[in-house]
């Protein structure tokens, strides 16, 4: 891979970033009036009838499990280095509030952790990075390896990258730690060299542009900064060509006992794994820096009511495999889909009540008890939970045959139908929308999953020193 290396200049007392305004869309979108019959979440009578229809369809013992093991963590772990994890999802993952708790529960002190990249994902709607801060200027787009051939052909490591054609086109990153000092004397800007030259500005610290032609062979590109003390901020302007950005490499800190690269984007597939160029993303992994590389999708290939099951199976057996040809000695883990309910229409909430209440009647006068259904319950209600039953039970498969652990966010919460428990809780656990989770919620499927797969203060401890 081509390195061009600039000897910079970093600087002390250096000013907080400030963005860029971006311009205001034009027209301006109109407010939409509140509608006189919303959507709501469904009523909580109907959906406790319809949970025990479920049991007693399809008891908890006979839902496929997937490999978990309370000791993963423990024998994934480094003694001396600690653990060294990546993970690729789409929303769930993006938001941070999970492994934001992963990170509380490991009891490491901030300058014990650490992420070595700072993906092309900066500054997304619904996307929280471990980064002080970050600013993206007009005149850049996001390019996904799900979505399309050309991203999928030329991957950074999170499968996103930053394009831009516009010259003046700006990105700005502050690189201080979360107390706000500096650390990283190295940096290392990811790139693709396109088949014409590239003119780029990058100036450290807000101090003089550095410019750089960069014309090198067509692939995997890097521009490596090194200072003579820690640097704080770092700018990036395009002058003139078309510029894609993979990402931002930092300086690997002695006290890391635990490095967690998460490369998660609202949207995202495991379509990305399946039709990557496996020989470009791994140049930008040497030497097989993880122990543990995990896959946390499912959500949006379940975004359909008729999933085509064989697809998505065979699709996921191919993303498995990349992962595992990328990172041959690391242990792989799939992380299942939460529960998906249904808002219905407000106005529908008295009829389902009168329903119930007339079946609740009739239940009364009946000499027996009607026998258990002989055939799943057919309900709106349960449309996309059974989609992601579905999934959760194909990545249990898939792990068992191609040697990853799974962990299904829907059995933790209580199988299908539990996203509208969750959403009654107090606090609630359950966004609104019935698809996402709160901040509480997350909190609460990471420290699950913590206690299923061991990851917990003790096995950060050996050989931390403290």
């Amino acid at each position: 891979m081509p390195v061009v290396t600039l000897d910079v200049t970093a600087q002390a007392s250096v000013p907080d970033l400030v963005c860029r305004p971006k311009p205001v869309p034009n027209p301006v979108p109109p407010v939409v009036a509140a509608s006189d019959d919303p959507l709501v979440q469904p009523d909580l009578e109907e959906v406790e009838a319809l949970r025990r229809e479920i049991a007693s369809y399809e008891p908890q013992a006979h839902q496929a499990t997937g490999r978990q093991q309370a000791d993963f963590f423990r024998r994934a772990m480094d003694p001396t280095q600690g653990l060294r994890m990546a993970l690729w999802g789409d929303s769930h993952m993006a938001a941070a509030f999970f492994l934001q708790e992963l990170i509380n529960l490991s009891g490491l002190r901030p300058d014990q952790i650490q992420s070595a990249v700072i993906p092309a994902t900066m500054n997304r709607p619904g996307v929280r990075l471990p980064a002080r801060k970050t600013c993206v200027s007009a005149g850049w787009s996001y390019d996904a390896a799900y979505r399309g051939k050309e991203a999928a052909e030329v991957p950074g490591p999170a499968m996103v990258s930053l394009v831009a054609q516009e010259p003046g086109a700006l990105l700005q990153w502050d690189v201080r730690n979360t107390e706000g000092v500096a650390v990283n004397k190295k940096l290392r800007l990811m790139f693709h060299q396109a088949g014409q030259p590239i003119v780029i500005g990058v100036s450290v610290d807000q101090g003089e542009e550095y410019v750089l032609t960069l014309g090198a062979e067509q692939g995997p590109a890097v521009v490596e900064l090194r200072a003579d003390k820690p640097v704080s901020t770092l700018a990036l302007r395009l002058i003139s060509g078309t510029l894609r950005v993979h990402g931002l490499g930092l300086d690997a800190q002695p006290t890391t006992r635990l490095q967690f690269d998460v490369f998660a984007f609202p949207g995202a597939t495991g379509r990305s794994w399946q039709q990557t160029n496996l020989a470009y993303l791994a140049q930008w992994f040497p030497n097989n820096p993880y122990q543990v590389v995990a896959l946390a999708f499912g959500t949006n290939e379940g975004n359909q009511k008729n999933l085509d099951a064989s697809a998505y199976e065979d699709g996921l057996v191919q993303a498995v495999k990349n992962l595992k040809t990328v990172f041959p000695q690391a242990q792989c883990l799939l992380i299942g889909p939460g529960d998906r309910g249904v808002l219905v229409r407000k106005s529908s909430l008295k009829k389902s009540k009168s329903k119930s209440s007339a079946k609740a009647k009739k239940s009364k006068a009946a000499l027996r008890p009607a026998p258990a259904p002989k055939r799943p319950p057919d309900s709106v209600l349960l449309q996309y939970s059974r989609v992601h039953q579905s999934i959760n039970d194909i990545q249990a498969r898939v792990g068992e045959q191609w040697g990853c652990s799974t962990w299904s966010m829907q059995r933790a919460m209580g199988g299908q139908a539990s996203s509208y428990i969750w959403a009654t809780q107090n606090p609630a656990l359950m966004a609104h929308d019935l698809i996402h989770f709160t901040p509480a919620g997350y909190k609460h499927l990471a420290q699950m999953f913590a206690k299923d797969f061991g990851w917990n203060e003790e096995i950060f401890k050996a050989g931390n020193g403290n």
